[in-house]
């Protein structure tokens, strides 16, 4: 599995010289990037974009190298993609980048792209319709400007959306609105259960979020514990990765610490939890025929407690061999 990818020359340009980005890590000033000002978004670009896009990138290039997925693609030329909480972009762009090289005959993307910080997204429309960019796609872009303050504005959001998408993105939002009470309990869940039925039948969802500890809970273990729930209630859905969770998620009630690290050219390693979701026929396109073993769900080693195997296997790694 491919964990690390540098910025393409253009958008790195773009980001830091015609933007004005700039490299500050500080992980507690950004923990909430909704009412950042444009000072703060130009550090965020600077510095966060370029981890969303490689995490995004690596992520997907690990799909894509899927055969039996590649396989459902071929007769595609057309994608669509809702990015809930998208900031700037990172995410956005690490995913065009990987459908760029790895699915070259798609062409046309239509994306819907909701944040609740007008700054970022004016970023976003930016990064999204440079030159370099729209030479690579015929994008047809729904920017969605709605802040989100209460509880009530994620639910009105979530039921105004009456379409399905092929990818669903989020990343390190959801953390985001559950710290500011707007998600209340059990984030994950209420996310999945909120949104989860506007995958399309070849869609995949993916949730991503940064390994933070909120009101005595470690975000990874909310993550596992809301997927494996959000399973136990829906079978027409299931888990593409962690493959672990694919064969045993039902069934499991283990306090996962889920956690991958990635590398990019201007930063040394960003952990992050994700998982990514679709349509029940979809993950078992995906996950069958993958080489069974002790699988290892995180940078410490640690083995998934539910299944026994004669070899160590990456929880991650969709790549049949």
């Amino acid at each position: 599995m491919i964990i690390h990818k540098d910025l393409p020359d253009w958008l790195k340009a773009l980001i830091y010289n015609e933007l004005g980005g700039s490299y500050e890590p500080d992980r507690l000033a950004f923990k909430n990037n909704l009412f950042s000002d444009e000072e703060k978004n130009k550090k965020y670009l600077g510095t966060y974009f370029p981890r969303s896009f490689t995490e995004s990138y690596c992520i997907f290039s690990n799909l894509f190298d899927n055969s039996a997925y590649l396989e459902t693609m071929k007769n595609r030329d057309s994608l669509s993609v809702l990015s809930f909480g998208c900031g700037s972009g990172g995410d956005l762009m690490g995913l065009l980048e990987a459908i760029n090289e790895k699915m070259p005959w798609i062409k046309n993307l239509d994306f819907i792209a909701y944040d609740g910080n007008f700054c970022a997204m004016e970023m976003l429309k930016k990064v999204v319709e440079y030159p370099a960019n729209l030479a690579r796609f015929n994008i047809k872009p729904d920017y969605v400007p709605i802040p989100m303050d209460k509880p009530e504005d994620f639910g009105m959001y979530c039921s105004a959306i009456d379409r399905s998408f092929d990818f669903i993105l989020t990343f390190k939002m959801v953390n985001e609105i559950y710290r500011s009470k707007i998600i209340t309990t059990k984030p994950y869940l209420a996310f999945l259960n909120a949104l989860a039925s506007k995958i399309s039948e070849i869609g995949v969802m993916l949730l991503l979020d940064v390994p933070l500890k909120e009101n005595g809970e470690n975000l990874p273990v909310l993550l596992s514990m809301g997927m494996r729930e959000f399973l136990k209630s829906n079978e027409d859905y299931d888990t593409i990765v962690p493959i672990s969770c694919y064969l045993k998620g039902r069934v499991c009630n283990e306090r996962c610490y889920l956690r991958k690290v990635f590398y990019g050219d201007i930063f040394s390693s960003e952990k992050v939890s994700y998982c990514m979701l679709s349509r029940a026929e979809m993950a078992k396109i995906v996950c069958n025929g993958i080489q069974h073993g002790n699988y290892i769900v995180n940078d410490d080693n640690d083995y998934c407690k539910m299944i026994d195997g004669p070899i160590v296997i990456d929880a991650y790694n969709l790549k049949k061999n």
